[in-house]
């Protein structure tokens, strides 16, 4: 997979999850500080929980959240699995 289709991938299991209050899901890119590209994924519910992933690359996606700290991940249904308990 390619980093747009796994943040696509991620955009559409948060909308189908309902993480999307109080502003919506919310995809994009940014630059780290060493000046590399990453995608994001931003969601959460109100009041509760926000979370970030940030896509690398196909082996490299951080997950960032609220209250649970951050993680790396190695591939994608590894991500998806933990994500399912959030």
């Amino acid at each position: 997979m390619t980093n747009s289709e796994i943040q696509n991938h991620l955009y559409q299991w948060a909308c189908a999850k309902g993480f999307d209050a109080p502003y919506g899901i919310l995809s994009g890119s940014a630059i780290n500080r060493s000046g590399r590209n990453y995608l994001t994924v931003t969601f959460g519910r109100a009041r509760t929980f926000d979370a970030t992933v940030e896509v690398y690359g196909p082996t490299f996606l951080r997950l960032r959240t609220s209250g649970h700290g951050d993680e790396v991940f190695r591939d994608l249904p590894s991500l998806m699995a933990k994500l399912e308990t959030l």
